[in-house]
């Protein structure tokens, strides 16, 4: 089998149907050279547990598990925009592998395999990023791919970081991934790219590990 790639279609694509189809044609030809799970992000789902929270008082153990819930109903909405037919929504480790096998690109739904196992933090410290990071170690896959509303992480100057070590990236200050992330790259050894997701095409450079406008957060 070739080697799994963890690609997380951030929330903010709700807004950009359009863009949401051309990532999945993208994902298509570069499914002959690695295998994609797709994870969702919270989207405006999550975002209405936030709200729900400040409103109602509930504690973040519940809120933790309406926010991975919110994740599902937007993979949902991104597989009712593939139509290529190439997408299925999977929930366990045993459906990615089937998925893949037979030349379908999964929709991993979190909440009963982070349930089970139960071993992340009930914070909002905890978001898709690192749900993500999480479930490709369980995977063993080759590479988490974050599609952002940025091109990747900046330096003090503005300028575009384009390779940097997991062991710089925590002397940076950033809020373009969520605060836990760092804490899990310590523990994992897989690479983290982040790629504006306006520009599905940089994918084709990702996965061949060609140069380009992103960033690439190396284990070591």
């Amino acid at each position: 089998m070739s080697k799994l790639v963890v690609l997380k279609l951030s929330g903010h694509l709700i807004n950009y149907e359009d863009v949401i189809k051309k990532t999945l044609h993208e994902l298509r030809p570069l499914s002959k050279l690695v295998k994609f799970v797709v994870i969702p992000g919270g989207s405006v789902f999550a975002d209405l547990v936030r709200e729900l929270q400040k409103k109602l008082g509930f504690n973040d153990d519940v809120a933790h598990w309406l926010a991975i819930k919110a994740m599902e109903v937007y993979g949902t909405y991104i597989k009712s925009l593939d139509d290529l037919g190439i997408t299925v929504e999977v929930d366990n480790l045993i459906e990615v592998y089937d998925a893949v096998s037979r030349g379908g690109i999964p929709i991993f739904m979190p909440y009963k395999i982070l349930k089970t196992l139960n071993e992340l933090p009930h914070s909002w410290d905890v978001t898709s990023d690192s749900i993500a990071i999480y479930i490709a170690e369980l995977l063993r896959a080759c590479m988490v791919i974050l599609a952002k509303p940025v091109d990747g992480i900046l330096d003090k100057q503005g300028n575009l970081i384009k390779k940097i070590t997991k062991t710089d990236l925590q002397q940076l200050s950033t809020d373009v991934i969520d605060s836990y992330t760092t804490e899990l790259l310590r523990k994992v050894e897989i690479p983290l790219i982040i790629y504006n997701m306006f520009k599905p095409y940089l994918l084709r450079s990702i996965v061949n590990g060609e140069p380009g406008d992103y960033t690439l957060i190396n284990p070591s």
